[in-house]
């Protein structure tokens, strides 16, 4: 990108905030971030949480020793393209092989290879279909907003908050259900915006205010049962000590649990679920119900009595632990759907767990939704929520393991370790 593009995305404003706040944070010598990115990895283990950080190849490159000693402290190192530049500013041919030179310069030097997110989350579908297939299990590149900030007066949102929203371009939390999905044969994991630029920098929220912003995320993806990926940066890192951990302490004490795990756990965990299947045979009592799945696996039963589980779960539900069933053969515990259902939509339930009925039995389904309703339910949110409601015996895999209601991921963008890093920035062809 040309200097005068970089300028004109972040006008002058942007830039002069920002160059004062990097100047305080970081020097001409790594030593000022590199003692904050330790710390930040020992705090988070003394809350039984690892980071993955996205790093740049160029900075992998530079310090390759200090990235490997985060790596062995348990944090991840995830590629953030090899120049910390927008990729949507270039073909995607040269956007791909900006990921491909970060990928060779991480096995180059010792760092394993799982996802990427690109700087800015700069991805676009025409790079995903450029990269090379196989060459990264993940990605993580849609934004989620979450109404988590108060009403603020205009005169204190500076433009760092707007900037940032703007390139991070994120989708409402009303309108979609915040989980991976598989897209381009990747795991797609979204963030939780807003991070701490948006709420420290661009509100001038303190550290108490962020924590609060953050827990209230929390709370609102425990809910909901979907995934509160935390996406901060180490710059900032210092000031959040206590911030992160009153948010970890909360996560901790909600029941049913949250599992806090790195970006790859969550990529592999989705990809071993998506494996799972059901096998249905008719008995004359009725149906039988045969799991197909790891000893990880959450089943979920409800309106059908405890079933041979342990404990009630949450709300209406009870968690299997066994891996056979036998249910009534009417209603069936299901979610039933026409025949012509859109392959999209069917393919989203099952993501989610669900077991769908589609053929002549359908409308027997404890759970049916016909194509007038179907049609209806404008998004993913509205839908879950539908099925949800819905009194019928039901009977599913839930999204998590071990019996986790949601999913918590800490994420730190290790864009710099110097001024430097960050002037060179300017001159990347």
């Amino acid at each position: 990108m040309r200097l005068k593009e970089w300028f004109a995305l972040r006008g002058p404003s942007y830039i002069g905030q920002r160059a004062a706040i990097l100047l305080d944070r970081y020097g001409l010598a790594p030593a000022k971030a590199v003692a904050r990115a330790d710390r930040c990895v020992t705090m988070l283990a003394e809350h039984g949480c690892a980071p993955t950080f996205p790093t740049p190849g160029r900075i992998v490159e530079r310090y390759a020793q200090f990235v490997r000693h985060l790596q062995d402290a348990g944090a991840e190192i995830a590629v953030h393209s090899y120049d910390h530049v927008d990729l949507k500013a270039s073909p995607p041919g040269e956007a791909s092989q900006q990921l491909v030179r970060a990928a060779q310069t991480f096995e180059h030097y010792g760092i394993e290879v799982h996802g990427f997110r690109c700087p800015y989350l700069s991805c676009t579908d025409e790079l995903l279909d450029a990269l090379p297939k196989g060459l990264f299990d993940y990605s993580s590149n849609q934004a989620i907003w979450w109404d988590a900030v108060p009403s603020t007066d205009a005169s204190n949102v500076s433009t760092i908050f707007d900037t940032l929203r703007r390139f991070y371009r994120p989708r409402s939390a009303q309108d979609i259900v915040c989980v991976p999905w598989i897209r381009f044969g990747m795991v797609e994991i979204p963030v939780c915006v807003p991070d701490d630029l948006q709420l420290h920098d661009g509100l001038h929220f303190h550290p108490a205010q962020v924590a609060l912003a953050w827990t209230q995320m929390l709370e609102q993806t425990h809910k909901r049962g979907e995934l509160f990926t935390l996406l901060f940066h180490p710059e900032l890192a210092v000031q959040g000590e206590d911030l992160f951990g009153a948010v970890l302490i909360h996560a901790r004490r909600l029941q049913p649990a949250v599992w806090i795990a790195r970006l790859s756990d969550i990529s592999d965990w989705w990809r071993e679920k998506s494996g799972f299947a059901v096998t249905i045979s008719r008995t004359p009592a009725g149906l039988h119900l045969s799991f197909t799945c790891s000893e990880r696996a959450t089943i979920l039963v409800r309106g059908l009595g405890t079933c041979g589980s342990e404990r009630v779960w949450d709300g209406a539900y009870y968690q299997l632990r066994v891996k056979a069933l036998h249910v009534p053969a009417e209603p069936l515990p299901f979610v039933g759907l026409p025949a012509n259902t859109p392959k999209r939509i069917a393919s989203f339930l099952r993501e989610q767990g669900y077991i769908l009925d589609t053929g002549k039995t359908a409308a027997c389904c404890g759970t049916y939704i016909d194509a007038a309703t179907l049609a209806e339910l404008t998004n993913g949110v509205e839908l879950i929520n539908y099925i949800e409601a819905s009194p019928g015996p039901l009977v599913r895999y839930w999204r998590w393991p071990g019996g986790a209601k949601s999913a918590m991921c800490v994420t730190g963008d290790l864009d710099a370790l110097t001024l430097l890093d960050y002037a060179s920035r300017l001159f990347v062809r």
